[in-house]
């Protein structure tokens, strides 16, 4: 397999990252927007720069990340066979949300297909192995 094409942007807030909400639950109670603790831990800012966005190339698209922990969430679901419905995925999450709103439902249809599924997956596993021996977020 040929080195993933990945790339560290920076943005003001992590939150806008397509996963982030539904990876980074809030653990203060307080709504999800004002939330300061979250489960896992949310990201850090880098100093003078903002918020780290993982942006991995996959064929004509491009996945965006705000974490290390949205990563392993997108291989993980994307791992899963079948696929599970974007309803299921938002009933664990938060059942009044609206379906088209969760990240899997904003996925390309190209790569939901088994084989893309199956290389979007390998390539997301290379770039956090590579970020893991590497200070990228």
């Amino acid at each position: 397999m040929k080195t993933p094409n990945y790339w560290i942007e920076y943005a003001a807030d992590w939150r806008l990252a397509p996963m982030a909400y539904w990876v980074h639950v809030e653990a203060d109670g307080k709504p999800w927007a004002r939330a300061e603790r979250f489960e896992p831990p949310a990201p850090a800012a880098v100093p003078h720069k903002g918020f780290p966005i993982i942006c991995v190339e996959f064929g004509e698209f491009t996945l965006q990340f705000s974490s290390q922990a949205q990563i392993a969430e997108c291989i993980r679901v994307l791992s899963l066979s079948p696929l599970p419905t974007t309803s299921r995925l938002v009933a664990l999450r938060n059942p009044g949300v609206g379906l088209n709103s969760h990240w899997l439902s904003r996925l390309p249809s190209g790569i939901k297909s088994p084989k893309n599924r199956a290389l979007c997956v390998k390539t997301l596993v290379a770039v956090l192995s590579k970020m893991s021996g590497s200070a990228n977020p």
